[in-house]
């Protein structure tokens, strides 16, 4: 894969990312490659644009920079590369120290693309569709700030029908696998895999095993009290409040999320560095 162009995305009000793209510009420059940096408009991010003749999507921040600006940025079809200046840094391959070393390295190396499954959902609220969009960890139905268990209906691909009492149900992607699902007890899936997750949070006398599916099948979940307060949240970042009656439909986006992959960095040498491989000392 050769790069002649790049964008370069920051995290938003981040000195120390603003001040990291400049030197990276600078040196993307002395390499040959043509840098374009967003200004925020909505309109750069659209096919057709300026920005989508680039090669590659180089993005200065967190995960949640990461998950952000891929978002709005994923009809461009360009593979991303995270520049990780968050804490966990899970989907960032270059450390802030050494990216000049590494990003020599990649741009030399003959890399992969790996094509990542997207979650698309469809809020319905009385036979109208009122939200869409798509999500690249995980779609979450969740209750409000009263520790009460909400009634979540969740239909299966087969007629299968479960009216589960939990805390909420996510549905995850497997690249968001490593994220919110994991902690409520999902699997850990590698990201190359064509699935989607869904896993209860916290069911009360339901014995509702994370269930991995096809990322060809749909689900749908609701909520059905009219006293309980709940909300849709999308990749921990946004969040709808649902009424009852609402319907959200889970499939599978239309666009794959597009990750440069490097050679030294395996998603279970991810899993070993981040600690979820490692056991746990006796108590």
């Amino acid at each position: 894969m050769k790069i002649s162009s790049v964008i370069l995305a920051t995290k938003n009000e981040s000195r120390e990312a603003s001040a990291l793209a400049v030197e990276i510009e600078a040196w993307l420059d002395e390499q040959g490659v043509s840098v374009y940096m967003p200004l925020g408009s909505a309109d750069e991010f659209k096919p057709g644009s300026a920005a989508s003749a680039s090669d590659l999507i180089i993005i200065l921040g967190g995960d949640g920079t990461i998950l952000s600006r891929a978002r709005n940025m994923l009809e461009l079809e360009i593979p991303f590369l995270g520049i990780n200046l968050g804490r966990v840094g899970f989907m960032a391959d270059i450390s802030p120290l050494g990216w000049k070393e590494q990003l020599a390295g990649i741009f030399a190396a003959s890399l992969s693309i790996s094509r990542r499954v997207v979650l698309g959902y469809e809020l319905m609220r009385e036979e109208k569709t009122i939200k869409k969009g798509c999500a690249i960890n995980e779609v979450v139905l969740n209750r409000g700030e009263l520790a009460r268990l909400i009634t979540v209906g969740l239909d299966l691909p087969g007629g299968v029908r479960q009216d589960i009492r939990s805390d909420g149900i996510i549905f995850s992607t497997p690249t968001g696998s490593t994220a919110y699902s994991v902690s409520a007890g999902g699997p850990l899936v590698h990201p190359d895999l064509e699935v989607m997750i869904i896993t209860s949070i916290c069911p009360f006398l339901h014995d509702f095993n994370s269930l991995v599916l096809p990322s060809s099948e749909t689900a749908m979940v609701s909520i059905a009290e009219s006293d309980t307060e709940a909300y849709l949240t999308i990749d921990g970042q946004l969040g709808t409040r649902l009424m009852a009656g609402d319907r959200i439909r889970i499939l599978r986006h239309d666009r794959d999320f597009k990750v440069l992959c490097s050679p030294v960095h395996s998603f279970t040498s991810k899993l070993a560095a981040k600690g979820f491989l490692s056991r746990r000392s006796p108590a």
